[in-house]
């Protein structure tokens, strides 16, 4: 697959941060946790339950749930805000085994300086989101829906930059599966 210079550039640039370090570091701990205990990080990485990283299927939850409820925000009417609470609900909930097997497979490519750091900017991303969801859910039930429909769509941005990082870790490094390659001529 072809990629921009832009694309390269921007995440170069952010990986080559020192706070893209000191953000790893802060990931350290709990991916050494993980590793220690063998068959825990095998059924996080998904080596025991299906031969194939989870986290790539479970990202799709927190983010797809997200973006639906706020596009029902934009719509903007009142009768979808049990609509709104609802998907803003799992979104949160699925989003804590999303960030587990996430940090299990980052542990798995840490040893490589940036995936290291572009792995730690993409939870940092993806955190940020789920603290959003989890404010606006918090903001809806209070029925502060002003505060909910913006902490949403700061979700929604926070969790599209988690996305457009985890992309860069998988194809931008070429670590996507064989035969994922859009380019490949399967329709």
């Amino acid at each position: 697959m072809q990629r921009t210079r832009v694309v390269n550039e921007i995440v170069a640039k952010l990986a080559g941060k020192p706070i893209a370090e000191a953000f790893a570091k802060v990931l350290d701990p709990g991916a050494d946790e993980i590793e220690r205990h063998r068959t825990i990080y095998d059924a996080l990485t998904g080596e025991s339950l299906t031969g194939h990283p989870i986290h790539p299927a479970l990202v799709h939850f927190p983010i797809g749930l997200t973006v639906a409820a706020a596009v029902l925000e934009v719509l903007g009417r009142q009768r979808h805000r049990p609509a709104i609470t609802l998907l803003s609900g799992i979104a949160v909930s699925v989003a804590i085994p999303t960030a587990v097997t996430g940090l299990a497979e980052w542990a798995r490519g840490r040893q490589d300086k940036r995936q290291r750091r572009v792995g730690a900017l993409h939870a940092v991303a993806a955190e940020a989101g789920t603290t959003l969801a989890s404010m606006s859910l918090v903001f809806r039930l209070r029925h502060a829906h002003t505060a909910a429909r913006w902490m949403l769509f700061a979700a929604t941005a926070a969790y599209t930059t988690a996305g457009f990082l985890g992309g860069d870790l998988v194809y931008g490094r070429d670590l996507a599966p064989q035969g994922t390659d859009p380019d490949d001529g399967m329709d």
